[in-house]
């Protein structure tokens, strides 16, 4: 997903990286943030979507979860209008998005990402293991972990294994790196704890999209900070750290999903052509979020058998329109 990635970048780094940082001027170094993130995928009415929600730790987790649970008490599907509450929320000065809609009509990247390519990378990524364990020596085993759960992986695949689960592995790891690597650029956090959303993704292959997301972030801040490339070594700054959410328990964090999920049901549920929505609950998140605010970021990606053209997408709302609809607004920016 290296490809990905780089287009990735050279589209957000024109715009987004600066609204990134202009949104979070305010916001203390050295703190502590989530990426809490949810999806869409094999909806045959919606395109496949990632949604990442960037939030700093401004207050107990209890509380920020109260007051979701307060203003949102279920996920968009099964409610009849869109939480104003929680919009209000996700457009506050705390709060940072990035999604992906991936429109690629390619079967989900099936030529773009074949499985003997999706082997190598796992085994690229487990010869990075070993050398950022040899540089960790015994003093850490998470490097011994992952290059288990690599080696798992692909032995899986080998042996016939699910072949699209493992694409979406993959994608969304390469997305949650390229929002990490904006994240420790832009907010130098000393902390960041990652948060998905309960699905097969996580309950497939112990959790190793963690593992991918956190060594292409790594191979991405090396690229740019010479003294981590020369180290192969985990990083200590940021700490990243993966919390696996429970259906009951300390780690019930459903509240917490439901900004990406709000989020990501907007954008996959919108033609990318008109920006007409099914619902009007819908139309209003991407009136009052994507169009009403600067402080979420929304791309279209779509492989076209030699490469990905990545568009941000920059709405307006239609002020003659009855129902909040958006339109685009400035020309998008391409790669």
């Amino acid at each position: 997903m290296i490809d990905l990635i780089t287009a990735l970048t050279k589209v957000l780094d024109q715009s987004a990286k600066q609204a990134f940082s202009d949104w979070l001027e305010a916001s203390p170094k050295r703190a502590a943030w989530h990426l809490v993130s949810d999806y869409v995928f094999d909806d045959p009415d919606r395109h496949d979507t990632a949604s990442f929600v960037v939030l700093l730790h401004h207050d107990s987790l209890d509380t920020i979860l109260g007051y979701i649970q307060n203003q949102a008490p279920s996920d968009i599907k099964r409610t009849r209008d869109a939480s104003l509450g929680l919009i209000r929320y996700l457009n506050s000065s705390v709060v940072f998005s990035f999604t992906f809609v991936l429109d690629d009509g390619d079967r989900f990247l099936a030529s773009y990402s074949s499985i003997e390519e999706m082997i190598g990378g796992l085994e690229e990524l487990t010869r990075i293991a070993d050398a950022m364990s040899d540089h960790a020596g015994y003093s850490d085993t998470y490097y011994v972990q992952a290059r288990q759960r690599f080696e798992k992986f692909s032995s899986e695949l080998r042996n016939r294994g699910n072949a699209k689960l493992a694409r979406q592995i993959f994608l969304v790891a390469a997305y949650a790196a390229v929002v990490l690597d904006y994240l420790d650029q832009v907010t130098e956090p000393a902390f960041a704890s990652w948060v998905s959303d309960r699905d097969a993704l996580l309950e497939r292959h112990d959790g190793v999209v963690w593992d991918v997301a956190a060594f292409l972030f790594y191979l991405m801040k090396g690229r740019r900070t010479p003294t981590v490339a020369a180290t192969v070594t985990r990083l200590s700054v940021p700490e990243i750290m993966h919390i696996r959410p429970e259906k009951e328990g300390p780690n019930y964090l459903d509240p917490l999903i439901r900004m990406p999920d709000y989020l990501a049901a907007a954008a996959s549920d919108m033609n990318l052509q008109t920006l007409d929505q099914s619902k009007s609950k819908l139309a209003d998140i991407s009136a009052s979020c994507f169009a009403g605010s600067a402080n979420h970021v929304l791309c279209t990606v779509t492989w076209t058998g030699k490469g990905f053209f990545v568009r941000r997408l920059r709405l307006v709302r239609d002020p003659l329109s009855p129902d909040r609809k958006c339109r685009p607004g400035f020309p998008p920016v391409l790669a």
